[in-house]
C-alpha cells in the first residue's frame, strides 16, 4: 500500500499543472494599471475637447474616463487572463517560450539578466504584438456588437486589432530606443574609463624628470657666455639712441593711428605739390582782380 500511494503521489502532483493554462502572477497589476492609464487618457481627452468646442469639461471628461476604463479593463483582461494563456501554452513566439520558462522557473532560480540570456531587440519589439492584436480585436467585437449590433463584430474587430498591434509596437519600440541610448551610455562610460595606477606613476615620475630639466637650464643659462652682437644690432642700437623726441611720438602714434613716418624724399614731394597748389591759386588770383579791373573801367567809360 505505501508503495501504491507513493507511485500516484507524482501523478497528483503534475497533473493539475497540465490542465491549468499558464497565468502570470503579474496580471492583476498589469490590469490595474492599464485600466488607470486609459482612464486618464479618456479624462485628459475628453476635458480637452470640451475646451476646444466651447462644451463642458467635466461632463466630457467624465464621460470619456468612464468609456475608456471599461475598454480597457475589458482589453487588458482579455489579453492577461485568456489570450495570453492560451498562447503561452502554446508557445507561439520565441518570446512566448522565453516568458513560460521564465513563470516555470519561479523565484527561486536565476534570471535571465544573471544567466547572460538576454532578449534580443527583435523580441523586445515584438513581445506581446500579437497578445495584443487578438485582445483588441476581441474587445473592440465585443463592445461594438454590444452597442450597435452584431453587423459590426468584424469591422470593429479588425480595426481595433490594427490600433492595439500599433500601440503595443510603439511601445516595444520606445523600450528598444531606451535600451539602446543605455548601452551607448555604458559603452562610452567604459572608453573614458580613468586610467590605471601604473600609468599615473609613470606620468608622474616623467613629469617629475621634465621639473628638475627645466629647473637644471633655468640655473645654467645665466652661466653662459652671452652671444656677441653682430654689426647689424650695434648700428640698430645706435641708431635707437639718436631718435629724438617728436621721432618717438611718431613711432608710438603709428601703433593705434592710421599714420606713418614719412621720408626726407616723400617730405619734399608733399611740399612741391603744396608750393604747385598755392602757385596755381595765385595765378587764379591774380585772372580774377584783372577781369574786375577791366569789367569797373568799363563801367566808367559808359557813365562819362
Amino acid at each position: 500500500m505505501p508503495s501504491s500511494s507513493s507511485s500516484t503521489s507524482p501523478k497528483a502532483t503534475t497533473s493539475p499543472n497540465a490542465l491549468f493554462l499558464p497565468f502570470d502572477p503579474n496580471s492583476p497589476l498589469l490590469v490595474a494599471k492599464g485600466v488607470l492609464t486609459t482612464g486618464t487618457i479618456g479624462a485628459i481627452t475628453g476635458a480637452s475637447i470640451g475646451v476646444i468646442q466651447s462644451k463642458n469639461p467635466f461632463a466630457l471628461s467624465i464621460n470619456m474616463t468612464i468609456n475608456l476604463s471599461i475598454a480597457g479593463l475589458t482589453f487588458f483582461s482579455i489579453r492577461e487572463y485568456l489570450v495570453s494563456p492560451l498562447l503561452l501554452s502554446i508557445e507561439l513566439t520565441p518570446s512566448h517560450s522565453r516568458r513560460l520558462s521564465q513563470l516555470h522557473n519561479g523565484e527561486g532560480e536565476l534570471s535571465e539578466v544573471q544567466r547572460g540570456k538576454l532578449p534580443s531587440l527583435s523580441e523586445v519589439r515584438w513581445d506581446r504584438v500579437s497578445d495584443s492584436a487578438i485582445a483588441g480585436g476581441l474587445t473592440g467585437g465585443v463592445l461594438s456588437a454590444a452597442f450597435r449590433g452584431r453587423a459590426t463584430f468584424i469591422k470593429a474587430g479588425i480595426t481595433s486589432s490594427l490600433i492595439a498591434s500599433i500601440l503595443q509596437l510603439s511601445i516595444n519600440q520606445a523600450r528598444v530606443i531606451r535600451l539602446k541610448t543605455l548601452a551607448k551610455q555604458q559603452s562610452n562610460s567604459t572608453i573614458t574609463s580613468p586610467p590605471s595606477p601604473q600609468n599615473t606613476l609613470e606620468g608622474s615620475f616623467i613629469d617629475q624628470n621634465q621639473s628638475q630639466s627645466q629647473i637644471t637650464q633655468s640655473f645654467e643659462q645665466p652661466l653662459k657666455n652671452p652671444i656677441p652682437n653682430t654689426d647689424i644690432n650695434v648700428e640698430s642700437q645706435k641708431h635707437e639712441t639718436n631718435i629724438t623726441f617728436p621721432e618717438r611720438m611718431m613711432n608710438s602714434l603709428t601703433k593705434f593711428l592710421p599714420v606713418r613716418k614719412l621720408t626726407n624724399e616723400e617730405y619734399i614731394q608733399t611740399l612741391e605739390k603744396k608750393r604747385m597748389e598755392v602757385d596755381k591759386r595765385l595765378r587764379e588770383i591774380d585772372e580774377e582782380e584783372k577781369r574786375m579791373y577791366d569789367w569797373a573801367q568799363s563801367q566808367s567809360g559808359t557813365r562819362s
